[in-house]
């Protein structure tokens, strides 16, 4: 450990114990100096410091961490986010948490119930129970609303809890790296192609795919309902924003264990950036690095056909021609050979993915006639292809855009209930964000967009439902590849 780092954590141990010293003692709290609180108000001058927090009656614990805390390419506090989740299921399965921005308060117990008996595991009895938390001009706000069975706020002051999420992330970090064996890099030409035709080799015998008329795969997979989806938007060459997700959560862990799947909405190539429309060397090693998720995890890991995912010189942004400059690319740094592979990828690939929580494709449901088996034999509609991976949300300048009747119509076709979350890339509502829930004034219809330079978002399955999830964007590419064993 660096002689800096080390007197951070001193400093930062000893302003903890300045800022809790004479506060009173907690007796059923384990650690050394707490507070319990009766119906008081409390503020907290310290920035960088992670909090025990339990709550009435059971004395539920909930910890809360500054977001700077769960990176791990440093253990900094520069950012003013904190989170709050359940300590008991955020380290070892998928699960929520809630951020808490500068000047946003979150109050537990309040109306948001549902998602927080879903992310912070609160019991029937403990969700009466009323708390808050403020995150306002570098201070921790608490207070207690019940004067009778306060809560109690522990500061965690030994070095395994406070490292424990910096810990927890360096692990999976390590796992990434094991998987692409030692290095995230571009791979060298032969072993690029080796890894392509072992792809397309499963993709021809895609899992949980009914084959068409033709004896091909169809145009449809249909997940098992013992697997939890998650799912991620157009990355657009943004190799850290995957990682990002790979490395957060349960998301590494449940893929290992089969309990999960991955599910990408297409586009992951061809860079967004005004002035970098026609830099290729992103979309190389991206598709490297899904590849060789696919190869790792077939049964886990899919992806869907987007507008951006072939070599057609209709696939253009800003006046570029992406589609084919993207064919000379690797052309030259992988042979034609290589090439022909990719097409036979892009031909091999799903649209449209189900499962008893979700209906996911790349751009918008169809605004035509559509049924289960025309999506199965999807090659034969060339039309709905087009529908799938191009076509926008309607508005005043785009009436041949999809509208609520047919979202409507899209869950009859899978026969899920009204209400199922129906979950789509290609159209960001704006450059500064990752995820938009009920888009167009439509109740459970949600963008996700993954290419965000500053946040990632995520569309996954926690219990029995759906819920957005979003984390910050950090250059993890070049830590991963920097990491050791004694790191």
């Amino acid at each position: 450990m660096a002689q800096s780092e080390l007197k951070s954590k001193k400093s930062l141990i000893k302003l903890l114990k300045n800022a809790f010293s004479g506060l009173s003692q907690c007796e059923e709290i384990e650690l050394e100096k707490s507070y319990r609180l009766h119906g008081k108000k409390i503020k907290i001058p310290i920035h960088c410091h992670p909090l025990q927090i339990n709550l009435p009656p059971e004395g539920k614990a909930l910890h809360l961490y500054p977001e700077s805390l769960t990176n791990a390419i440093d253990n900094s506090c520069d950012s003013p986010n904190f989170i709050v989740f359940d300590p008991e299921t955020y380290y070892s399965e998928i699960s929520g948490f809630f951020r808490i921005e500068e000047g946003e308060k979150l109050v537990i117990g309040g109306n948001d119930k549902e998602r927080q008996k879903a992310f912070l595991n609160i019991s029937s009895r403990g969700r009466d129970y009323v708390f808050s938390i403020g995150n306002e001009e570098g201070h921790l706000i608490f207070r207690d609303y019940s004067p009778r069975s306060g809560s109690c706020i522990s500061p965690m002051l030994k070095e395994k809890k406070m490292m424990r999420a910096v810990s927890w992330r360096r692990k999976k970090l390590k796992r990434l790296l094991k998987i692409f064996g030692g290095e995230i890099t571009t791979l060298p030409e032969k072993e690029a192609l080796s890894l392509l035709r072992d792809v397309n080799r499963l993709m021809a015998d895609e899992a949980f795919r009914e084959k068409d008329e033709d004896g091909n795969p169809g145009g449809v997979i249909k997940l098992p309902d013992k697997m939890t989806p998650f799912i991620i938007g157009d990355l657009h060459g943004k190799v850290d924003n995957l990682l990002v997700v790979l490395s957060q959560n349960g998301f590494l862990e449940a893929l290992e264990q089969g309990t999960a799947c991955l599910v990408m909405l297409g586009d992951a190539v061809h860079c967004e950036e005004e002035g970098r429309y026609h830099e290729m060397e992103g979309s190389i090693l991206i598709m490297d690095i899904i590849l060789r998720l696919k190869q790792q995890f077939p049964e886990q890991v899919f992806y869907l056909r987007g507008n951006h995912d072939g070599f057609s010189d209709e696939i253009a942004k800003g006046g570029v021609a992406q589609g084919l400059l993207w064919k000379k690319a690797l052309n030259k740094s992988r042979g034609k050979e290589y090439r022909k592979e990719m097409e036979r990828f892009y031909d091999l690939l799903p649209y449209a993915a189900y499962s008893k929580e979700m209906i996911c494709c790349h751009a918008a449901p169809p605004t035509s006639k559509v049924t289960l088996e025309m999506l199965i034999n999807i090659k034969h509609h060339i039309g709905l292809i087009r529908e799938l991976n191009q076509n926008r949300l309607q508005k005043a300048s785009r009436l041949g855009g999809y509208n609520k009747s047919d979202i409507k119509r899209f869950r009859k076709v899978f026969d899920l209930p009204s209400d199922t979350p129906v979950i789509v890339g290609h159209t960001p509502i704006s450059m500064d964000d990752t995820l938009w829930v009920d888009v167009g004034e439509i109740e459970n219809h949600y963008v996700v967009y993954g290419g965000n330079d500053d946040w990632v978002g995520v569309m996954t399955g926690i219990g029995d439902k759906m819920y957005p999830l979003i984390y910050p964007v950090e250059p993890l590419l070049d830590y991963i590849n920097n990491l050791s064993d004694s790191t």
